[in-house]
Formats: C-alpha cells, sequence, structure tokens
C-alpha cells in the first residue's frame, strides 16, 4: 500500500513538474517530510505513535526494502541514491 502511494505521488509530481529538476525536489521533500513524521510519531504521546507507525511509512528506502529484495532492492536503493544526490545538486 505504501509503495501504490509514492508512486501514485511521483506519477502525480512528474504530470504536473514538467521539469525533471522540479520533480527530483518534490522526490526529496517527500523523504524528508515522511522523516520529520516520523520522528515527531516517535517523540510524542502512545497514541500519536501508533497512528503514524500504522498509516505512514518511516522513509523511501524503508518502503522499498519492505516491497523488494535482492538484485531489484539494491537496483532501487541505488536509484533512490542517485536521486537524493541529484536534489543535493539541485539546491
Amino acid at each position: 500500500m505504501d509503495i501504490i502511494i509514492i508512486f501514485i505521488i511521483l506519477l502525480i509530481a512528474a504530470l504536473v513538474f514538467k521539469k525533471v529538476s522540479n520533480v527530483i525536489i518534490f522526490f526529496g521533500l517527500i523523504d524528508i517530510f515522511l522523516r520529520i513524521i516520523n520522528y515527531i510519531g516517535n517523540n510524542t504521546i502512545k497514541e500519536v505513535k501508533e497512528f503514524i507507525n500504522k498509516f505512514l511509512p518511516s522513509s523511501i528506502p524503508n518502503v522499498i526494502s519492505n516491497y523488494s529484495e535482492g538484485v531489484l532492492e539494491s537496483i532501487l536503493m541505488w536509484g533512490y541514491i542517485l536521486l537524493m544526490i541529484l536534489y543535493l545538486l539541485c539546491i
């Protein structure tokens, strides 16, 4: 379910933003948002933590590792690393 949501968000971003740099920046912002929400969820009350852990993934690499394994996971993780490097270069 998490991977479907992330792919839908990326597809919408690709359709809305015509430039590749905008899609890369959007991808980086989604990952940062998920990490901040995960941090907030781990450092708040029990009910908020349970809600966040149930409905939101902790990060994009976590989603990749949950839904793939082996060589495909390695390829996707290297793609993620490449996108994060491009994100740093676009800022």
